[in-house]
């Protein structure tokens, strides 16, 4: 039934293509779920938990998620992405990429959910100062990475391969991308072998296939290294009532000494930590049960909101 009010759209935002995937439209609720995925940041890795989500609220509420720019491939070629700035893939370039497309896609009446995953929680705390805060309901912010991502185990490692080694990356995948698509799909079922991996994952994961998009991925990763270092103590207070934080329990990008640190410094803060042991990457294998628990969360909000 979700399959039947799904579409995968590509709109020019910032002079380049970008996926967008959307289940509902704008104009049958007042209220709108916008996904705002981690890296790589390509919003087909989201489309189980998206469908749960959309399940869940009996249709009636439009679930949407905006991919990164440039972490897709552009499945007609004519539409041109030469010419768009590198800047666009940059981390900043995202967050006014993501501004852009609710500012000019999304009505100005429709009220915001906000859900992010990883870095995709940085750039919703930097989104809500950039939009009209009263269009957001409330964002959920999960297994955020929004400090000291180089600090962690996860980033200790990648820090200094994204420093000096992204060349041999974009290297092999561009070797890989002469692989037939059939060759590539069988790689994927290879890796994720022994593992209940939705069939989203490897319609997403053929993206990292394309040079082009890996090569923004990696780009923007570096990025995340350099800029997400401190945390914006100031940016949480402001905008603390409208999030909720849920930290993994043995997550590397975010360790949980970084949830305790949270809730020492927000304690009246809705932040929380999993007891469930889902992965960082919540998308490969534990979307339906991520999808559940947000759902429930957000129902006393709705019911305040309907009272």
């Amino acid at each position: 039934m979700e399959e039947d009010s799904k579409r995968s759209e590509f709109v020019p935002l910032h002079g380049i293509m970008t996926h967008v995937l959307k289940y509902g439209n704008s104009d049958q609720s007042k209220y709108l779920y916008l996904i705002i995925p981690g890296n790589p940041g390509i919003i087909d890795y989201y489309d189980r938990f998206m469908q749960v989500l959309y399940r869940n609220c009996d249709q009636k509420i439009p679930v949407w998620g905006i991919s990164h720019a440039g972490h897709v491939t552009v499945p007609n070629k004519s539409l041109d992405v030469e010419k768009a700035s590198y800047s666009v893939c940059s981390l900043e370039g995202q967050i006014k990429h993501k501004v852009k497309y609710i500012k000019d896609h999304i009505p100005a009446d429709v009220k915001l959910i906000l859900i992010g995953h990883s870095i995709g929680c940085y750039m919703i705390m930097r989104i809500l100062d950039e939009i009209d805060h009263q269009r957001v309901v409330r964002c959920f912010q999960l297994f955020p990475t929004i400090e000291r991502m180089a600090q962690s185990p996860k980033g200790q490692v990648a820090t200094p391969m994204l420093k000096y080694l992204r060349w041999l990356g974009t290297a092999i995948v561009h070797g890989a991308s002469y692989l037939s698509p059939f060759v590539q799909y069988r790689l994927l079922l290879w890796y994720f072998s022994g593992r209940k991996i939705p069939e989203c994952v490897y319609n997403a994961s053929m993206n990292l296939f394309d040079p082009f998009c890996v090569s923004n991925v990696m780009y923007m990763a570096n990025l995340e290294m350099q800029q997400v270092a401190h945390l914006d103590e100031d940016l949480v207070e402001r905008h603390l009532p409208k999030m909720s934080f849920y930290y993994g329990e043995d997550d590397h990008w975010c360790p949980k000494s970084y949830y305790f640190d949270m809730k020492k410094k927000f304690p009246h803060g809705d932040i929380r930590l999993c007891e469930n042991g889902y992965d960082h990457a919540f998308v490969l294998e534990a979307s339906d049960e991520m999808g559940d628990i947000v759902w429930e969360w957000l129902q006393s909000d709705l019911a305040k909101l309907e009272s």
